[in-house]
């Protein structure tokens, strides 16, 4: 009786490959260790190519991990040499992606690996250098080439990703209107050289569209008819929304965000048609009398449409009223989240007004709200009241998600040993005995 080792075994090379294409690339690595036979069926992979190295970043960005990494610049010659090995170990002719994430320096190398994208037709190409020291983000940026012939076999990308490359706007919008005729995805990140971009063409496929982190970024134009999401962090830019009719997503964070909060009213045509929105309050008019008045919260439009609102904000009470006011002007809200920032630097906030003393509030009926998501929970009076208001004023509320984890470490290698601190469990307690009080909700506490 044969085993199924057997029946995979009497497959045709080409079909095995097609498989092996369908694992993550160390996966398919991890096959040449069966028989003579597969040592090398994995050369002929066209999956994702993903190089990354997480815990050497993380232990250059906090030693206190003790993540057991190199020193940084042995590391970068180490993952250097490692992508180089495994790319010209590959013998297929396409590639579905190739990802690249790294502190690197060395031009020569990266230019070799857009080549090997290009030659490769690849459809995703991610490319995000980010510096291990923040502040030295923009020290020895790479260049993207800026030949524009170097693009023709770029007509099969549907994703671009660039993080701490220099790219021109003259440049992403060659790429945009010529050589990318069927590019969806748009992601550029800590670009030194963008200083303008104007995205834009009644051919244009673009449907998603990132930029965060450009600080010199001075101008911005949006032609993109079937742009569905759209993500910004820079600086205050007045740029219209009126060329972007199926936009449906949208996200703000920095100080831009700050400015689209305290200018709602002027958006109202572009918020209404909008599904999700995504703001960063944090830096919204701290220490502003008028704010703290509440003579904003009159001027928020009603966002009909609205599905999804995240907050990134403070636990401060005055920053959770003007999340009370975006609620209260959203009727078909379904999901409310909410991520605090900062919180262990509050101590308590018994000397502020709370939420339900402010005068400025309608306390009107949340009718739609069905989820509600708090992350970075501390169990301050604020954090408390919040809950509250928000179980008996929606009276379709199904599930609240708890989570005292700091928005900051959920993902990285920090978020694991967090989880094991004082102050986190005395957090997870307090959440516990907040979701004891009201038995008929269901309370999810990670």
């Amino acid at each position: 009786m044969r085993s199924e080792g057997d029946h995979i075994n009497e497959l045709p090379d080409d079909i095995l490959v097609n498989i092996l294409s369908r694992l993550t690339m160390k996966e398919a690595v991890r096959t040449s260790i069966i028989s003579s036979r597969w040592r090398y069926l994995w050369r002929g992979f066209s999956g994702c190519l993903n190089f990354d190295d997480p815990f050497t970043m993380a232990n250059s960005k906090w030693p206190h991990l003790n993540l057991k990494s190199g020193p940084i610049n042995v590391e970068r010659h180490k993952f250097v040499n490692w992508v180089n090995q495994v790319l010209s170990s590959l013998e297929g002719h396409c590639t579905e992606g190739l990802r690249i994430c790294f502190d690197v320096f060395s031009n020569h190398d990266i230019d070799n690996w857009i080549k090997f994208a290009l030659e490769r037709r690849v459809r995703r190409l991610e490319l995000d250098f980010s510096r291990v020291v923040y502040n030295l983000r923009f020290v020895g940026q790479y260049t993207f080439p800026s030949h524009l012939d170097f693009y023709s076999s770029f007509r099969h990308l549907t994703d671009l990703s660039l993080t701490t490359v220099g790219i021109t706007g003259e440049v992403l919008e060659h790429l945009l209107c010529y050589c990318c005729p069927v590019l969806e995805v748009l992601n550029v990140a800590e670009s030194s050289s963008l200083t303008s971009l104007k995205v834009s063409g009644p051919s244009l496929k673009l449907k998603h569209l990132k930029l965060n982190k450009l600080d010199n970024l001075k101008d911005l134009q949006l032609h993109a008819p079937n742009l569905l999401s759209f993500e910004y962090s820079g600086p205050i830019l007045p740029f219209s929304f009126r060329n972007v009719p199926n936009l449906v997503d949208a996200s703000f964070w920095g100080c831009f965000s700050a400015y689209i909060a305290k200018n709602l009213c002027q958006h109202s045509i572009f918020l209404v048609q909008l599904h999700t929105l995504k703001l960063d309050t944090c830096h919204l008019l701290i220490g502003d009398s008028e704010y703290r008045a509440g003579r904003y919260l009159h001027d928020i439009p009603e966002m009909c449409n609205l599905k999804h609102l995240e907050i990134i904000g403070t636990p401060k009470v005055n920053d959770l009223i003007f999340c009370i006011a975006l609620l209260e002007a959203a009727p078909s809200l379904y999901k409310f989240s909410l991520k605090l920032v900062s919180q262990y630097d509050y101590e308590s906030y018994e000397s502020v007004k709370t939420i339900k003393d402010q005068p400025y509030l309608s306390f009107t009926e949340l009718r739609s709200i069905r989820v509600v998501e708090l992350l970075g929970f501390v169990g301050h009076t604020a954090d408390f009241e919040l809950v509250m208001y928000l179980i008996f004023s929606a009276k379709l509320l199904e599930k609240i998600i708890i989570d005292p984890c700091p928005t900051w470490r959920v993902g990285t290698p920090a978020e694991l040993i967090w989880r094991e601190t004082a102050e986190y469990q005395s957090a997870k307690r307090r959440a516990f005995e907040l979701a004891a009080k009201f038995p008929l909700w269901e309370f999810v506490i990670p």
